[in-house]
This record gives structure tokens, C-alpha cells and sequence, in this order.
């Protein structure tokens, strides 16, 4: 009679079951921690690389900006990566003129060029003297104001032509190293200064920096920043040219 018993008791099933749902929750809960959680902890991360590689940018621009203001004749950065690339590129351009003796007179007609690091789908950029974020959304912002100052009826304008075609990927650590002479131009009592960029990141030249120039005129395209100095009086130009060579390792 036991042995009947046994074999037709539901004690058995009963615990089985209990087991199965048991592991049928723990498994419904792995799998929905790994849909909605790792995107997640992977949107973090990728956010925290692209804060360190702004304030990595931050750096590298101060260390450039001396070879500009010929404060030293060569800078090397190290610079972290995560996964992405790093790369000299870019066919930005920027032109002045200006007014003197009634006639328009060029001031500057050079290339630029940038250090661009791309960590997931977004841009970080050293442009200019200035530090420059592109989204993916095409939005772009300013990270670090270029060295173009205007006082006391002084107009200075650093014009960085970046030369090298070098570029690395992956993860890691990488080198940038520049070097250059500066070579001053004097434009004495000029009027009418305008500056033109065209740049893949026109919209933060015109949007985060220009407007924040008093005196400065807002560029209204996207694409090709075009911005007007007005002034009530004529001013001094000093023009810092500077052909910059750069290496990535």
C-alpha cells in the first residue's frame, strides 16, 4: 500500500513545479535585465567616454594654442581611445577682409583642417584654436572658445592651418604630437572686418562663439559661417598665422 502511495503522491509534482516557475521567472528576469539593461549601462558609458574625451580635447587645444602664440616650438598629448578613431582631416577653410582706404583688401584666405576624435557617433574636434562637439544629430557646440579676441579696438585672430594625414583606431592610448612657428601680420586702421568659415562645424562657429563676441554679427548658414565685425570706428588687426604640423600614433 506505501509503495501505491508513492507512486501516486503529487508531493513530487507539486515541487517540480515550483522549480520551473522559479526558473522560469529567474530566466525571464536575466532576460529582461539583458534587453533593457545593458543598453542602458552602454548609453552610460559611452557618455562618460565622451566627457573624458572633451576635457582630453580641452588639454590638447591649451598645448596646441602655445605652439600658436609661439610660447613653444613643439607640443606632444597623450590621448585616450575608446574604440573609435582619431585622425587629422577635415577641408575647413577660413577667409577674412577687410576695408582700408576705401578699397576691400584680403586678409587671410587658408585652410584649417581639424584633429577630430569619434567615439561612437559622436565628434570631438580641435578647430581653429578652438575645441568643437558634433552630436549625431548634427548639432554642434562649443567645448573650448577659440583664441579670436576683440578689445579696445584691437581685433586679434590666430589662423591655424593643420597639415598630416595621419590617423589611428581602437581602443587605447594614442600620441599627438605638433609642432609650427608663428608669423604675425599688422593691418592698421581697417573697418568692415568679415570672416568667413566654412566648416563642418559652421554651426558652432556661428551659434556658440560669434554670438558671444560683442561687436559680431550672427552667421545665418549652417554650413558656411559668415560673420561681420561692426564697429563705430576703425580698428587694428593683428593676423597670427601658423602652419601647424601634426603627427597621430
Amino acid at each position: 500500500m506505501k509503495i501505491i502511495k508513492f507512486l501516486f503522491s503529487e508531493d513530487a509534482v507539486s515541487e517540480v513545479l515550483d522549480f520551473i516557475t522559479v526558473l522560469s521567472i529567474l530566466v525571464i528576469s536575466i532576460g529582461i535585465i539583458g534587453v533593457t539593461g545593458y543598453p542602458l549601462v552602454k548609453t552610460a558609458q559611452e557618455v562618460n567616454n565622451i566627457e573624458t574625451t572633451k576635457q582630453s580635447f580641452t588639454v590638447l587645444a591649451a598645448n596646441i594654442n602655445k605652439v600658436v602664440l609661439g610660447q613653444a616650438p613643439s607640443q606632444s598629448v597623450e590621448l585616450k581611445m575608446y574604440g573609435g578613431s582619431l585622425s587629422i582631416t577635415g577641408s575647413s577653410t577660413i577667409n577674412i577682409t577687410a576695408n582700408s582706404s576705401g578699397q576691400r583688401i584680403p586678409l587671410v584666405n587658408s585652410t584649417m583642417r581639424s584633429i577630430e576624435s569619434v567615439v561612437g557617433e559622436t565628434v570631438i574636434a580641435y578647430e581653429g584654436t578652438g575645441v568643437w562637439i558634433k552630436y549625431p544629430d548634427g548639432n554642434t557646440f562649443l567645448v573650448y572658445k577659440p583664441l579670436i579676441t576683440n578689445q579696445s579696438n584691437v581685433l586679434v585672430i590666430p589662423v591655424v592651418s593643420i597639415n598630416g594625414s595621419s590617423s589611428t583606431g581602437g581602443s587605447g592610448m594614442s600620441r599627438v604630437t605638433v609642432k609650427g612657428t608663428p608669423r604675425a601680420t599688422y593691418y592698421n586702421n581697417v573697418s568692415d572686418v568679415i570672416v568667413r568659415i566654412n566648416s563642418s562645424y559652421a554651426d558652432g562657429w556661428q551659434n556658440r562663439f560669434f554670438k558671444s563676441i560683442m561687436g559680431w554679427t550672427i552667421c545665418t548658414n549652417k554650413a558656411d559661417c559668415i560673420s561681420n565685425l561692426e564697429t563705430p570706428d576703425n580698428i587694428d588687426v593683428y593676423i597670427l598665422n601658423v602652419q601647424i604640423d601634426a603627427e597621430v600614433v
